[in-house]
């Protein structure tokens, strides 16, 4: 697997903004507890994209969800193309894929 490929620089790049996404959305937990909203909001709280303008990924994004995408896969990562609004082509090697995903 050549690490240096566009679709490795993309999918580095969505690891990242995943681990950005899910970080913050901790803290963000614990704030929230803290200053003492139940448990319950707090998770529904957590469902509002406003809150993360910066890191947010909608659920079918998130690397736990790819990592489980299966036969899914190609349409996800169509989808995180949009999503970022990148240069990645639309035809890429979904084995590869499927191997820089665990990989990472």
């Amino acid at each position: 697997m050549n690490e240096q490929t566009p679709l490795f620089d993309f999918l580095t790049l969505l690891k990242k903004k995943n681990d950005l996404f899910y970080q913050e959305r901790a803290e963000m937990r614990t704030d929230f507890l803290l200053r003492g909203i139940c448990e319950k909001e707090v998770d529904g709280l957590l469902n509002d994209p406003s809150l993360f303008p910066t890191s947010w990924l909608p659920e079918t994004l998130r690397w736990d969800f790819l990592l489980e995408a299966g036969n899914r896969l190609p349409e996800l990562l169509h989808e995180a193309v949009g999503y970022f609004d990148c240069d990645m082509p639309l035809q890429f090697d979904i084995v590869e894929a499927e191997k820089i995903i665990k990989s990472l």
